[in-house]
């Protein structure tokens, strides 16, 4: 991505931001909405040398096992992001929710 202008990059983001919020609308009505609970997607993406994004899977319960330091470093960093968003602890101010959450942007 380095090797493109940041505009360019820009777009890419853009476009897999707007194929995930597209792939959640399709399915909207079958996601089990239940404000007890929350389920993370694992979204795969493959990015074409035109920097073009295809959208190649949805996983409804992506694995959280790793087999190498980056791995675990990436997962566990989202699973605590993930707690962090849905306020386990109780430390947001309610009705406020922060654009980034660790490496991660909110969609």
């Amino acid at each position: 991505l380095s090797t493109h202008p940041d505009s360019h990059v820009h777009d890419l983001f853009t476009e897999i931001e707007s194929c995930i919020v597209r792939s959640l609308m399709a399915v909207q009505n079958t996601i089990i909405n239940d404000k007890h609970c929350f389920e993370v997607y694992g979204y795969d993406i493959m990015i074409d040398n035109t920097l073009k994004p295809w959208l190649v899977e949805v996983n409804a319960s992506p694995s959280l096992t790793s087999d190498t330091a980056a791995d675990h470093e990436l997962k566990c960093a989202m699973v605590d992001d993930a707690l962090n968003l849905v306020d386990v602890e109780g430390k947001s101010t309610p009705g406020t929710v922060d654009i980034q959450m660790g490496g991660f942007d909110l969609i």
